[in-house]
Formats: structure tokens, C-alpha cells, sequence
């Protein structure tokens, strides 16, 4: 299965590592995220968990998740900005990502907000994958 990982279940999977981090790192899923949610995780894990540079980086490298550059996803911003930057512009890297990607299979996400694109896309929570929902 290929999903599209948020930041907010890649940052947990790797600062909590709970039920979250139990998916990230079961090998049962092709990860991929975009350059903004990598550089969003960073920027938390330095700035509010006080990781220095290397530290944060060797986090961020550890996750088995394919980051895509920006330039990638930039020819569907438009239509990703229609469907959810009404309730959050931070989403709209991810939801280009998903319009970008064919045949991925949802996703992977517990923000409230992915549910404007839910008629779009599977979204999928933690408990689901855990439990072979699907």
C-alpha cells in the first residue's frame, strides 16, 4: 500500500513512538511525503524540542518515507488550494501530493481538516492501519 503521510503521524511516529511510529516502521507501507511536511517536522523538533541540527536531521532521515520535492506537486497547488486551504493552507502540499501521485491509496493522517477531501481521497487513520482496515 502507498500512502501519503502527513506530519503530524510522521512526528509522532518518531518523537512519541507509539502506535504511530508502530506503522511508520512495520514495512507493510510506502511512505511519501512532501519537502514542506519534512521541513515542518524539522523545524518543531528543533525549535520546540530543542534538537540541534545533526540531531534533527538524523531523525528526519531515519523515517522510511519517500520526500518529495516541491517542484513536484507545484502543477496541482491550484486545485489542492480549492479543496482545503479554506480550513488549513499547510494541508495543501499534501493534497497537491495526492492529486500529483496516481494509484497511492489514501491518506495516512488524524488531522481533523483531510476530512473536506475524504469524498477525494481514503483518508486513514492510525487505529485503521493497525487493525487492517482497508
Amino acid at each position: 500500500m502507498i500512502l501519503i503521510a502527513d506530519s503530524t503521524v510522521l512526528y509522532s511516529a518518531l518523537v512519541y513512538r507509539g502506535p504511530e511510529s508502530r506503522v511508520l516502521f512495520s514495512g507493510s507501507h510506502v511512505f511519501v511525503t512532501t519537502q514542506s511536511n519534512a521541513s515542518e517536522i524539522y523545524r518543531i523538533v528543533t525549535e520546540k524540542r530543542g534538537l540541534k541540527d545533526s540531531e534533527a536531521l538524523r531523525l528526519i532521515e531515519s523515517m522510511p518515507v519517500l520526500v518529495v520535492e516541491n517542484s513536484f506537486i507545484e502543477n496541482e497547488w491550484k486545485e489542492a488550494e480549492e479543496l482545503i486551504g479554506g480550513r488549513d493552507i499547510s494541508d495543501v502540499p499534501l493534497v497537491a501530493l495526492a492529486l500529483s501521485l496516481p494509484g497511492h491509496d489514501g491518506i495516512w493522517s488524524t488531522d481533523k481538516d483531510f476530512e473536506a477531501v475524504r469524498g477525494r481521497f481514503r483518508v486513514w487513520k492510525t487505529r485503521d492501519l493497525l487493525c487492517g482496515k482497508g
